[in-house]
């Protein structure tokens, strides 16, 4: 919802990098390939965790894995989501700029100090489109409401709020 709504990302037919192959990971995934996306490539660190993923959603002519070092030889994506831990550690995404285009979006679902190092990289890479995970994070939390209440609630003045509080305390 957030990339829709705030981002306005489409993924029918988008070629999308996901990084990593862990629980939000595989939400993101399988979320892509329901949405019709062109081509999701799940890279991980450890390979076989990135083709169990891909082997799950059960769809070898859209889904892919690799590892870091097959992303030397790819070309743009659409969209990137980091869904690794990185940003939470020391650890350093070594990623080629070249995976960045002109219109890629760069999206981490985590969110704040933890988004730093990837929207770091984005910009050094010269994304134009690029955002943290706290619109995401947002958006969970409706649907719960939603789901536990029957409402859904105004997620555009939340967001405001957690992102205008988020810059008083870096």
């Amino acid at each position: 919802r957030d990339l829709g709504s705030r981002h306005t990302f489409d993924p029918r037919g988008k070629r999308i990098l996901l990084l990593g192959a862990g629980g939000a990971a595989r939400a993101a995934a399988f979320a892509f390939a329901d949405g019709r996306a062109g081509e999701v490539v799940i890279a991980n660190r450890t390979r076989s965790r990135a083709q169990g993923l891909a082997d799950a959603i059960g769809d070898a002519a859209r889904v892919r894995s690799c590892d870091w070092t097959d992303l030397q030889a790819t070309a743009a994506f659409d969209l990137i989501i980091n869904a690794t831990a990185a940003g939470h550690g020391e650890e350093a995404l070594d990623l080629p700029h070249a995976l960045v285009g002109s219109e890629t979006l760069c999206y981490d679902l985590s969110y704040a100090k933890a988004a730093r190092m990837f929207l770091d990289w984005s910009r050094n890479a010269r994304a134009t489109r690029m955002s943290d995970g706290l619109g995401m994070l947002v958006e969970q939390a409706a649907e719960s409401f939603m789901y536990w209440h029957g409402v859904r609630p105004d997620t555009a003045a939340v967001y405001r709020e957690l992102r205008a509080f988020l810059a008083q305390h870096p």
